[in-house]
């Protein structure tokens, strides 16, 4: 549930006024407040954005891209323009994240947050070392586990407040019954008061009491942080984030006006974290804190993620809108292979209203090409066989992409809760057509097999003029 009316008063209103104990505003001391259910999604996300970049989840995105076949079949077997894929998605997710952040800054006491708007639009184009504002290794991880800690107390504050939202509202109509037992009425009360001191506990566990600049503060090093990460892994530096590549070109460069630059000349840094510019140097953008795996390094282009790279892109999945339900479709399916000689008429029925018309007529030219032939067990093994190798490189994807939904799904999502799944390794950059393709084979081999094992077992109906019912998946 997130934050709505109910009998026409927030409950965050409710519990607001009820449980907090009276203060006089300061401004110099300002806390997050009400705004902490807010800030730590932002912090969870950062939080996986960071565990996305690990050495361990860099390996086994190299490994992904370059073992899955279903990859290979549908997006591409080229291992740059894979890479070039995750790491549109890592910058879209950082520019996300700065977005919200930079909302939040403008709030601020300290009017060196206030401008923060256009600081990420481009992330690699920021020179990190020279900025300043990036942790240290270490202490980024401990940032991050106390991004995971102030998250997870706070998702248990979102629940013990709805709990605390219903308990005062059943003591309300328990005070209003004059019939109310005065006993259970005194016990209820106790309850209810044990759980404000639940509730306040808890808040003060969490982000509700920090000061607003020193989480504002946390948020954007952490971003400065993640982008340090980036262009470590993939192997930017300096030279290829001024003048990008552009088809072979290096005459295109960023533009500097809104860079952290144009922020830094307005604004001087803390002192905490300020460092002396003129001992870098010129060096190349490479953190110290950061190992660089070098496969990412290959073949850095890049490209606005919403034109194609390759000139013969097809449609995908992901234009299309068809990525989450063709996911659905093939877990209905895959389900269906394990028993596909027990398919109900009510289940064949369900996987035919979820087939889009084009795999509905692929399947219908096919049954009628091949209506002449004979069943037969080798002709099921055969299609079995085709169906389930189908399945091993096409269900993966599949249900990544039914993961990555779920993951990022902001009214479901739980805020201490996050995922390490890109778009690259699902269905969202699969070609349509091969897609289509693929799951008319995943079908065809239902109808096949579904077929012959219903012939085997109604054979003993079979004669005397008795006719078989209807096996086919379509006519």
């Amino acid at each position: 549930m997130g934050i709505e009316t109910m009998k026409g008063t927030s409950w965050f209103t409710a519990i607001w006024k009820s449980s907090r104990k009276p203060t006089i505003p300061d401004p110099e001391k300002s806390t997050i407040g009400i705004m902490s259910f807010e800030v730590t999604k932002l912090m969870t996300k950062i939080a996986n954005l960071w565990q996305i970049l690990t050495d361990k989840q860099i390996t086994e995105l190299q490994d992904q891209l370059s073992n899955s076949l279903g990859t290979q079949k549908l997006v591409s077997d080229d291992q740059n323009y894979l890479v070039q894929l995750a790491l549109n998605e890592i910058l879209d997710n950082i520019k996300y994240v700065s977005q919200a952040v930079a909302r939040l800054g403008k709030k601020s006491t300290d009017p060196i947050y206030h401008n923060l708007d256009h600081v990420f639009n481009n992330p690699i184009e920021i020179d990190v070392i020279r900025c300043g504002w990036e942790y240290k290794l270490k202490k980024m991880e401990t940032r991050v586990k106390k991004m995971k800690r102030f998250a997870a107390v706070t998702s248990q504050l979102y629940e013990e407040l709805e709990v605390l939202y219903e308990l005062e509202n059943d003591l309300k109509r328990m005070q209003e019954n004059n019939n109310t037992d005065q006993m259970k009425l005194h016990e209820y009360e106790k309850k209810v008061m044990w759980q404000r001191v639940e509730v306040a506990g808890l808040r003060e566990m969490s982000v509700w009491v920090r000061p607003y600049d020193y989480i504002i503060r946390l948020l954007v090093r952490s971003l400065f942080t993640i982008v340090g990460r980036v262009k470590g892994v993939f192997g930017i530096t300096q030279r290829s984030s001024d003048c990008i590549s552009r088809g072979g070109s290096e005459s295109s460069c960023f533009a500097r006006s809104n860079s952290i630059s144009a922020l830094v000349a307005v604004y001087p840094f803390e002192r905490d974290i300020k460092r002396s510019i003129s001992n870098l140097g010129d060096k190349a953008v490479k953190s110290r804190n950061l190992r660089h795996i070098g496969p990412l390094k290959t073949g850095y282009i890049l490209f606005d993620p919403k034109k194609r790279l390759l000139n013969d892109k097809k449609p995908t999945l992901g234009d299309t809108g068809l990525s989450l339900h063709y996911a659905n479709l093939i877990i209905f399916i895959e389900r269906l292979a394990i028993s596909p000689h027990y398919i109900s008429p009510e289940l064949r029925e369900d996987l035919y209203h979820m087939l889009t018309t084009r795999i509905k007529n692929s399947c219908k030219v096919k049954i009628r090409s091949e209506a002449s032939k004979v069943y037969s067990r080798d002709v099921a093994f055969e299609w079995s066989s085709l169906m389930q190798k189908t399945l091993d490189w096409l269900a993966p994807l599949a249900h990544n992409m039914i993961n990555w939904h779920s993951e990022r799904n902001f009214e479901k999502q739980k805020m201490g809760l996050g995922g390490n799944v890109l778009l690259v390794n699902t269905l969202h950059y699969a070609d349509q057509v091969k897609c289509e393709d693929a799951i008319t084979e995943l079908v065809m081999g239902l109808h096949y097999v579904s077929r012959f094992g219903r012939e085997i077992n109604n054979k003993a109906f079979v004669g005397s003029g008795g006719e078989i019912g209807s096996i086919v998946l379509y006519d």
